[in-house]
């Protein structure tokens, strides 16, 4: 077995740790910090990139504790004492055909410069190993060095690499790792009547699609553009794998498409009131929103919501008492803006 580090959202450590145990039954989880985990799993490339709630993930070459944010030179030379390096790159069973590689170095998230003959040193051990070269412009593989202000430092081989191809994300979607979580936690399941009635360019339900099977999935926006977008998107899905999404322009304060206690599971991302104009206050908003989500949302349904809005939000929360609990929550940030992620059971 190797050891894996990866990286998620920071603010949801519970969530990921719980989905890789349903993903990796196999896998032992050796530490969790703040947007990162460490894994022990016996598992190939294809596998780990199939873990669709990790930003990226990593091979594990040495570990280092006790070492400050400052202390990025020392782990280097640390490294460079390493007998086996490359054993352990030729035991690992990842395909690495093209090994024109560059250094990585990283301070709390942060790239950060390092002393260019301890640098250059580093580059020479692995450019020992046969078949390795530096490429520090375009490289197929990366190789980083990683601290944490928990004085934890990582020097680790990257497996996950976004494509070049790599959509362009529209103003305001969500990204795919974030959009995943969210349909997680809605305990998705295949008997599941789905809705996201502010569903933008579709990031949340197109992603729910792929989770697991489903009854329906509905995905409304009042947005014209918008609902084009999400047309088009939803044709795309249905010719390349079958899978049918029903897409509807619709104003989420009025769900009249909807019958009482039709929908099990709603996850989805209303707007803040930050960035555009709502035509009435953001509490009046929530509480025309939430009337309607708690009529078409069944007695035991889940409803995921994601506002940066948390105060107004459960301020109008406590109006539904009755209705609505909230079985989680979590704290993390959207474009460096924070947020909320509510887990709330309809009753």
């Amino acid at each position: 077995m190797s050891i894996f580090v990866s990286t998620f959202i920071s603010g949801l450590q519970e969530p990921v740790k719980n989905f890789l145990k349903e993903d990796l039954p196999g896998a032992k989880v050796l530490d969790v910090y703040d947007g990162l985990i460490v894994y022990r799993a016996d598992l190939d490339s294809q596998k780990i990139k199939q873990l669709r709630y990790f930003n990226n993930s990593f091979l594990l070459l040495k570990r280092y504790s006790g070492y400050g944010p400052d202390s990025l030179e020392c782990m280097i030379r640390e490294a460079l004492k390493i007998k086996d390096l490359n054993k352990r790159l030729s035991e690992c069973r990842f395909p690495f055909r093209n090994r024109q590689f560059r250094i990585i170095v990283s301070r709390e998230n942060q790239l950060v410069p390092v002393n260019g003959e301890v640098l250059g040193q580093m580059e020479h051990k692995i450019a020992g190993i046969p078949g390795f070269r530096v490429n520090r412009a375009k490289p197929d593989l990366e190789f980083w060095f990683l601290s944490r202000s928990e004085k934890v430092g990582f020097f680790l081989l990257r497996l996950t690499k976004h494509a070049s191809s790599e959509k362009v994300l529209h103003k305001g979607e969500l990204r795919p790792e974030l959009s995943h979580i969210l349909c997680r936690l809605s305990e998705p399941g295949a008997r599941d009547i789905f809705l996201d009635p502010f569903c933008g360019y579709g990031a949340i339900p197109l992603e729910r699609a792929w989770i697991c099977p489903y009854r329906m999935i509905f995905l409304s926006d009042i947005s014209e553009e918008q609902v084009r977008f999400c047309r088009t998107k939803a044709k795309e899905l249905e010719k390349k794998s079958g899978k049918k999404l029903i897409v509807r322009r619709s104003d989420a304060l009025h769900l009249v498409n909807y019958e009482d206690g039709f929908i099990d599971r709603i996850v989805t991302d209303p707007p803040w009131g930050m960035y555009k104009e709502l035509g009435m206050d953001i509490t009046h908003f929530y509480l025309l929103m939430l009337s309607e989500l708690s009529r078409v949302l069944k007695p035991g349904g889940i409803l995921v919501l994601l506002t940066a809005q948390k105060e107004a939000f459960e301020n109008v929360l406590e109006s539904f008492q009755s209705r609505f609990a909230i079985t989680a929550q979590y704290h993390i940030l959207v474009s460096g803006k924070k947020a909320s992620v509510y887990v709330i059971k309809a009753m």
